[in-house]
């Protein structure tokens, strides 16, 4: 039951992030992208070390720096693409296009890891792509734009990072991993941000609740579960799991927004609950033709 309670957490987590779109759009209006960027990170960063900090568990072994400062590296990538792509772009093409990497997780782990994806994956896959476009895509969207290329190169990125945390976190502690992959970004976005823009932390009271929600729940709390969790799901799984973000992203704004959710959002909706299902069907069926043939 570890994956599944594992892949349960997952989505809890997807949902803070899902939240985390109308948190941020906000910010950037006041902040450069990299400033943005390095607030949330090192706030997030600094939460997850001391929290190690205080449980005793604080020896990083150069095998654990080098994972965390590679898929921070990538991670910061990801983020920085899609956070440009957000600014430039509407949010609901931002995550439509943000959660098209599922579909390059199983073609990077074919083609590039020599990993073979079951059916079921493939078959979940491309119902994701058919439940994204729409939840997201409901109405006119314009044509494509600066933003959502940014965004798809992002995507591409997020989704060789999704792999590389499985390979990571399998091996070390996932804990250590995600303070130092957490950080990293932070100190990155911090050094682009002395160079490029004027950094700032001159934010409204308003703002600042928002940017600590985010450092602390959406980004320490989040990055240090997923991490943990990726011990138990596969990478392919994962993406999936990602692609309940627009759905989240809906919700909240209906809840708290007043905006409208339409017909052609709830059948999206549907068929992204049902890709995630798939994979996990067949890993029941799989676990019950054991218990029979062990019965035999």
């Amino acid at each position: 039951m570890r994956r599944f309670k594992a892949e349960f957490i997952m989505i809890l987590i997807v949902a803070l992030w899902g939240l985390s779109f109308s948190l941020t759009k906000p910010i950037l209006n006041n902040i450069g992208i990299f400033n943005f960027m390095a607030l949330r990170f090192l706030i997030g960063g600094s939460v997850l070390f001391t929290v190690l900090f205080l449980m005793g568990n604080v020896k990083i072994t150069r095998e654990q720096l080098v994972g965390g400062v590679i898929t921070g590296g990538v991670l910061f990538l990801a983020f920085t693409l899609h956070t440009i792509g957000l600014k430039y772009t509407t949010v609901a093409k931002n995550a439509f296009i943000v959660g098209s990497s599922v579909v390059f997780v199983p073609f990077i782990g074919t083609y590039v890891k020599k990993e073979k994806q079951s059916k079921l994956i493939w078959t979940g896959t491309f119902l994701s792509i058919l439940g994204l476009g729409l939840v997201t895509l409901e109405g006119s969207q314009g044509g494509v734009n600066f933003g959502d290329l940014m965004t798809l190169a992002g995507s591409v990125i997020l989704a060789y990072y999704i792999i590389l945390v499985e390979e990571y976190v399998k091996k070390y502690d996932a804990k250590i991993i995600a303070a130092i992959q957490v950080s990293v970004v932070g100190v990155l976005g911090l050094i682009l941000s002395l160079i490029i823009e004027k950094p700032t932390i001159s934010l409204s009271w308003e703002a600042w609740k928002a940017m600590l929600f985010l450092g602390i729940v959406c980004t320490a709390l989040a990055y240090l579960l997923a991490n943990v969790t990726q011990k138990y799901i596969p990478a392919s799984n994962m993406a999936l799991i990602y692609t309940l973000e627009p759905i989240f992203a809906s919700l909240f704004g209906w809840v708290f927004l007043s905006e409208v959710i339409g017909i052609q959002t709830l059948i999206g909706a549907m068929i992204i609950l049902i890709s995630v299902a798939i994979p996990n069907i067949g890993v029941l069926i799989n676990k019950r033709d054991r218990v029979v043939q062990t019965e035999q």
